[in-house]
């Protein structure tokens, strides 16, 4: 049957069947003749399983896993009540909060310090914080589909090399790699999903280190629904991650004793320098480096 058939039998629009197709909750054949995907029984059955399962409002990847038999239904429902719980018990807050708004007639019979001493105890920022690590962890999840690298054990100078260094990479990987297009820009997919390759590199002291980047074909596809200043934020943070732990050991470090020593000071400076040169380093070949 065709996306038409299976979006009547099972309740499922075909934008999220296309959605869950490339999230690899749903994997069907395609016809060899026309390249037009088929749907059988068994997919209407798994499209109303994921139906429910998003009605509890459990996200895609713990749907996948629960599909691929990772996790039982019993143990993801569980996950699942824990998180609804806190956020009932956020949305509870939030409630008694409203009310006490609706007895204020005016601006002036609000005590703005109290609120905010409030909302801003213990109980409340837990179920902040939680939030900002769930948003975190959307971004980041969806940034790594969206683009990822890997320096290819072998030299990549021609298409069939190309092809051999993905194939490894999807096997070290235990990836579902398709090749598409075989070139020096590369088209493949895994698990559904459309990405085009290419070969960077940088010469590093002479030594060229050849570098190759995945992109995903349509990224506007994996935006998380995030607010877009805190996901920008978030992003920065994905792509800086590495300061966090630096600046944390030398805070304690500070914090610990009395720097005093000039000697000490460069010392600890050559450092900082040293950890914040190899990061944006990293960062920049990894991410921003256009050489070809």
């Amino acid at each position: 049957m065709n996306i038409k058939a299976a979006e009547e039998l099972s309740g499922v629009s075909r934008q999220n069947i296309r959605l869950y197709e490339r999230e690899g909750l749903l994997n069907p054949d395609r016809n060899p003749e026309n390249d037009y995907r088929e749907y059988q029984q068994e997919h209407i059955e798994t499209l109303k399983m994921i139906r429910v399962m998003r009605m509890l409002d459990m996200p895609l990847d713990q749907i996948k896993l629960v599909l691929e038999g990772s996790i039982s239904p019993a143990k993801a429902a569980k996950e699942q009540r824990q998180k609804l719980k806190a956020q009932q018990e956020q949305l509870s807050a939030a409630i008694r909060f409203c009310e006490e708004w609706s007895a204020f007639q005016t601006m002036e019979a609000v005590n703005v310090d109290e609120m905010i001493s409030r909302m801003e105890s213990s109980e409340n920022v837990q179920g902040l914080f939680q939030k900002w690590v769930e948003d975190y962890r959307k971004v980041v999840l969806a940034e790594e589909k969206k683009l990822f690298t890997f320096i290819p054990d072998q030299a990549v100078t021609d298409p069939r090399e190309f092809t051999e260094a993905l194939f490894a990479y999807a096997e070290k990987n235990s990836l579902n790699l398709v090749i598409t297009k075989e070139s020096m820009y590369p088209e493949f997919t895994i698990d559904g999903i459309e990405y085009t390759a290419e070969r960077v590199y940088n010469a590093v002291r002479g030594i060229p280190v050849s570098t190759i980047r995945c992109k995903v074909k349509y990224p506007e596809d994996f935006e998380p629904d995030v607010p877009e200043n805190r996901k920008k934020l978030m992003k920065l943070l994905n792509l800086g991650w590495w300061l966090i732990p630096a600046v944390a050991v030398i805070f304690i470090v500070l914090a610990g004793r009395n720097v005093s020593s000039p000697l000490e000071r460069w010392l600890m400076g050559l450092g900082v320098a040293a950890i914040t040169a190899v990061g944006l380093y990293r960062t920049w070949l990894f991410h921003f480096n256009e050489k070809q």
